[in-house]
């Protein structure tokens, strides 16, 4: 896989119950309907790994190598399959989870999804007991909706409207967050022998970095990123924070997904301020 595009900005959240996802991504989905740990395995270079995953720390994403056998042997299509400690297949799904994921779930859902090139895996693991666990009478085709429009969502790039809507009543504050040096960190001692491999799983850990900083910067801000690690902001002045400060509360965002070492090597620069649409849309796509 190449680079990954993901923008915000555009439009308000839709209701998961809705049957339309273009505006969704799979982790406000996944936050919408309660989920506390999920992701979808899809085939890749004849391997199943995970393409997207809401809650799952660095480690499990680089665990979640397996083969198409293994789920075929596993799970029938479209049939929901519950597994605790209890269940004598459970270590074979404890084998996708880092250290300490593993000492505190308690359980799992899976579910095979037939598609047309083969199948995805929707993978759920849980710290709570497996009575709690949510199951969705249309869920295969929610989840089918979800992931074919996720894929243009992340090619999407911010426009002159979003810059606009930004900029009508303030000045925009121009940054670049730098995750960078915190990926190498948290990935130096994760052996993947291939680039394609690590790539696709570097982009799962991305995707959901992007989410979690998203979250931090409200309407009309606009993020963009087409380069792993590095996220473009333009945000209202109004929420002008200090840099040092800034970088905590996203440190304490990204700690739980790839470690609190990783979290404080973050970088965030600040590029300037802007009231002119087209040099705010500039910055997002071009730097």
């Amino acid at each position: 896989m190449g680079l990954l595009s993901v923008a915000s900005g555009k439009k308000g959240a839709l209701s998961a119950d809705s049957q339309s996802f273009s505006t969704m991504s799979f982790q406000q989905w996944a936050e919408e309907n309660g989920f506390e740990h999920c992701g979808v395995f899809c085939e890749r270079n004849g391997l199943m790994m995970l393409e997207c995953a809401y809650g799952i720390d660095t480690a499990s994403v680089f665990r979640s190598i397996s083969t198409k056998d293994f789920w075929l042997g596993s799970a029938r299509s479209d049939t929901w399959i519950t597994i605790d400690s209890e269940s004598p297949n459970y270590s074979a799904f404890t084998q996708f989870l880092g250290t300490e994921a593993r000492s505190l779930t308690k359980a799992f859902r899976i579910l095979k999804i037939s598609v047309a090139n083969g199948f995805m895996i929707f993978f759920e693991y849980s710290y709570k007991p497996i009575g709690i666990l949510r199951r969705s009478q249309d869920f295969s085709q929610e989840l089918k909706s979800l992931m074919q429009c996720r894929k243009k969502i992340l090619l999407e790039k911010p426009s002159l409207e979003d810059t606009e809507r930004l900029l009508e009543s303030m000045t925009a504050r121009l940054c670049l967050i730098s995750t960078k040096r915190a990926l190498d960190e948290t990935v130096k001692k994760i052996e993947v022998s291939e680039l394609t491999i690590q790539q696709t799983l570097l982009n799962t850990i991305f995707e959901e970095i992007f989410y979690k900083t998203q979250k931090l910067f409200a309407p009309p801000a606009a993020l963009y990123s087409e380069d792993i690690g590095e996220i473009k902001i333009a945000a209202p002045i109004s929420s002008d924070t200090e840099d040092e400060t800034l970088k905590e509360q996203l440190s304490l965002e990204y700690e739980s997904l790839i470690g609190k070492e990783a979290s404080k090597k973050i970088i965030i620069l600040t590029a300037g301020y802007s009231s002119d649409s087209e040099e705010t849309l500039d910055y997002l796509l071009r730097g």
